[in-house]
């Protein structure tokens, strides 16, 4: 399954939609006008809720974005793998071992693989636009989608923090 996540030209707050291939809205991201934190929730199109992403408040020397499940249960927190700011991500604190790498920020190859405990879930290429950051992600399991959703978004905050800094 392939998905694609672009962030709007124009949005209160950071809200848009998630879409599969064929154009269908797949899940819903919800953002706050204004949020220091960058705090977006996660639900599917029946309005079910799937996770919420938000950047730690406090910035040391890396920016962290927070992964969390709707009953306030951590699942992670995102962070860079080294302080060589190349695009190798690992989510602390979760149960499984999540591992992203690659290089999002070397053109043409904008591109991360994600793995879960040493098998490959997915991967994430974003494209090339001058107004807007847009992602598509390939799901390779299909019950990890929403999952992914919420760690390109939980990137895509800390690129957002990076530029911003």
């Amino acid at each position: 399954m392939k998905l694609l996540i672009k962030n709007k030209f124009i949005s209160l707050g950071g809200s848009s939609f998630v879409k599969n291939e064929n154009d269908e809205k797949v899940f819903k991201v919800k953002g706050k006008m204004i949020s220091p934190t960058h705090k977006k929730k996660i639900y599917d199109m029946n309005g079910g809720k799937k996770y919420i992403v938000r950047n730690k408040f406090w910035k040391l020397f890396k920016s962290t974005s927070l992964i969390y499940d709707f009953d306030s249960n951590k699942i992670g927190a995102l962070t860079n793998k080294d302080l060589d700011f190349k695009n190798s991500y690992v989510l602390h604190g979760a149960a499984d071992d999540i591992t992203i790498s690659g290089n999002l920020l070397q053109f043409p190859n904008m591109k991360l693989d994600i793995t879960k405990n040493g098998t490959k879930i997915g991967t994430v290429i974003k494209q090339f636009t001058i107004v807007r950051d847009t992602y598509t992600v390939e799901v390779d399991d299909d019950t990890e989608a929403a999952f992914l959703v919420a760690l390109v978004i939980a990137i895509d905050n800390i690129l957002d923090r990076r530029r911003n800094d």
